[in-house]
């Protein structure tokens, strides 16, 4: 009778601890625990790119004073070779040690104007659908220019009977709208502001 009542608890002890094993094992064992975690972080992070994505802004076609698009002032001719790429590039003419190119795609009326060094310092926008921000286009008059603008620095230049107004913003950018003999605009060409006025003042070529 003791013998089968030893076996008995014997039994029930085992039982117990086996049981207490299996339950306790998932919780406690590290391994699984971070693949539960990584699963969980991974599912959790392969929905963001895609809703990233489709949020994603349209790029802004647009001409300001830091350039026109992925065509910045400043950059070098390697770079926006490379990306976006560039179209009809030259070197030499008027400015012998300047290199010219057009932007490529909607920025194709977008003449780009490298200095020896290889950057970007002058764009010039003759593309009819191309604004700047403020919502000055090419064919807009000089009364709404000088509208659109009023709230920043301006200047109405004449020289002979060539015309241009150019506005300048806080950090020495400028864009230059020259203007055609009905005060239309023809042209518009960003730059540091200093060396718009100068050169347009002077007559000489933009080198």
């Amino acid at each position: 009778m003791k013998s089968f009542g030893r076996f008995v608890v014997v039994t029930l002890v085992a039982a117990v601890a086996a049981a207490g094993c299996s339950s306790g094992q998932p919780t406690n064992n590290p391994s699984v625990a971070s693949s539960a975690t990584t699963s969980g972080a991974t599912a959790s992070a392969s929905g963001h790119p895609s809703a990233s994505a489709s949020t994603s802004a349209p790029e802004l076609v647009e001409f300001s004073t830091d350039g026109a698009g992925p065509y910045q002032l400043g950059l070098t001719l390697t770079a926006l070779k490379a990306k976006p790429g560039l179209d009809e590039i030259t070197t030499g003419g008027v400015c012998p040690n300047n290199t010219f190119a057009r932007g490529v795609g909607v920025w194709h009326d977008v003449r780009l104007s490298f200095r020896q060094d290889g950057k970007l310092y002058l764009l010039v926008n003759r593309s009819d659908a191309i604004p700047t921000p403020s919502g000055a286009w090419l064919g807009t008059t000089l009364t709404d220019l000088k509208r659109i603008y009023a709230g920043l620095t301006t200047q109405e230049l004449t020289r002979g009977t060539s015309s241009a107004f150019l506005v300048q913003t806080l950090s020495g950018g400028g864009i230059l709208f020259d203007l055609d003999p009905a005060k239309k605009v023809l042209s518009m060409a960003a730059a540091d502001a200093f060396y718009l006025r100068s050169t347009f003042n002077s007559g000489a070529e933009y080198c």
